[in-house]
């Protein structure tokens, strides 16, 4: 019985550190594809341009043209990700109200605490 226990809470841990991490790494990657996009610490629509224009040695028209293709492709990206972000979401709450069921009182306490952090840290943002 202790063995069953200390087996269903390694795998507790293991759900809650996997949805945690995800979150985690969609909020960042987002945020600074956002910020490199933006001109945050790398301008990336700019480096692109750069790099495409130097080896092709495109000239100004070609290179304005170019910028307008990349601008066109980061809001049909961003659409994407607004669309399947729900999804996401979803899976998530799903895994949380999976992880509740198998918990017990003080455990569900514990993990209310852990899913209203995340909220705090703002990880369910569609933007």
């Amino acid at each position: 019985m202790n063995n069953r226990k200390r087996l269903a809470g390694t795998i507790i841990i293991f759900i809650i550190g996997c949805s945690v991490g995800a979150i985690t790494v969609h909020y960042i990657c987002t945020m600074r594809m956002d910020q490199m996009w933006r001109g945050g610490p790398v301008n990336m629509k700019e480096a692109i341009i750069k790099h495409i224009a130097t080896d092709l040695n495109l000239n100004q028209e070609q290179k304005k043209k170019l910028s307008l293709i990349m601008e066109s492709m980061h809001k049909k990206m961003r659409v994407i990700h607004k669309q399947s972000f729900p999804q996401i979401k979803i899976i998530i709450e799903e895994a949380d109200n999976n992880t509740m069921s198998i918990l017990s009182v003080d455990q569900k306490e514990k993990f209310e605490k852990i899913i209203e952090q995340r909220r705090k840290h703002d990880f369910f943002n569609e933007n």
